[in-house]
C-alpha cells in the first residue's frame, strides 16, 4: 500500500510540474542608425524549434500591451516596419525600420514575435545617439 501511496504522490506531483520546453525567443538587439535617421536595428531570433520559422512573424506590440507594461505608445513608433531575414549557419533577426528618420533619441519599444504555437512580448529601451556622436561599431542592446 505503501509503495502505491507514493507513486500516485509521484505522479501527482510530475503532473504539476510545467513541462520545460524551448521556444522561439528575441536576444540582443544591435542599432545600425543614429538620431535624424530612418531607424535600422536588427533582433537576434534565439531558441527556434524546427518549424518554426516558418509561421513566424513579428511586429510592433498592440496599445492594450504598452497600456499595460505602463509604456507610451509614442508617434515615432508607429510607422515602424519588422521582417524576418535569415542569417548564414541559419541563424534569424528580426529587421525593425522606419521609412522616415527618427528624431526621439530614447526609444522604449514592445516587440512582439509571434508562431504557430506561440507569442512572446519583449521589452527593448535604447538611446539613438546623434551623428557626430556615434561610433563606428554598432550600439547593442541586451
Amino acid at each position: 500500500m505503501g509503495k502505491r501511496l507514493n507513486r500516485t504522490l509521484l505522479a501527482g506531483l510530475l503532473l504539476c510540474i510545467p513541462l520545460i520546453s524551448h521556444a522561439a525567443g528575441l536576444g540582443r538587439l544591435t542599432v545600425h542608425s543614429g538620431l535624424g535617421q530612418p531607424l535600422r536595428a536588427e533582433i537576434e531570433i534565439v531558441s527556434l524549434e524546427r518549424g518554426e520559422v516558418e509561421s513566424l512573424t513579428a511586429k510592433l506590440a498592440g496599445q492594450e500591451a504598452f497600456r499595460q507594461a505602463n509604456i507610451d505608445l509614442t508617434p515615432a513608433l508607429q510607422n515602424l516596419r519588422f521582417t524576418i531575414e535569415q542569417r548564414p549557419n541559419n541563424r534569424h533577426v528580426v529587421l525593425m525600420s522606419s521609412s522616415g528618420p527618427v528624431n526621439e533619441p530614447f526609444l522604449d519599444v514592445l516587440v512582439e514575435l509571434s508562431w504557430a504555437t506561440g507569442r512572446l512580448i519583449r521589452e527593448y529601451t535604447f538611446l539613438l545617439d546623434p551623428q557626430e556622436f556615434k561610433s563606428a561599431a554598432p550600439q547593442q542592446i541586451v
